[in-house]
């Protein structure tokens, strides 16, 4: 799949976005990044602080919530409202996609491109 970056005249696939996004987070923080450690650096920037508790759960509670940010730009999930851990509440708007993990590891691929294309310049 191929997409069209605005300044450019011919498309740019979508594993060049990737790559292009893997080289500026390992720039940044020093390491090449898999899909779950994007997935957690979203769910904390939207969570807005590291929360306390057991290192694996968190881990794996702020993966989760980068997920649902990505759902929700899609169409398919939508806070409604946060729980007093300051956690937000989420609930799919429509069902998801039966998706082959392929297709699955496309639409995260893809939706985290665009993610990081608002906060970097991509």
């Amino acid at each position: 799949m191929h997409l069209l970056h605005p300044y450019q005249k011919t498309p740019v696939s979508i594993e060049e976005k990737c790559e292009d996004l893997l080289t500026k987070v390992a720039q940044r923080y020093g390491n090449r990044p898999s899909i779950e450690a994007l997935l957690f650096l979203i769910g904390l920037n939207e969570l807005g602080f590291y929360p306390e508790g057991d290192e694996r759960r968190v881990k794996a509670d702020l993966i989760h919530l980068g997920t649902l940010v990505l759902l929700e730009r899609a169409g398919y999930a939508r806070r409604v409202g946060e729980m007093r851990d300051r956690w937000p509440k989420w609930e799919l708007s429509q069902n998801l996609p039966a998706w082959s993990p392929q297709e699955e590891e496309n639409f995260l691929r893809e939706a985290i491109i665009q993610y990081y294309a608002e906060i970097w310049s991509l």
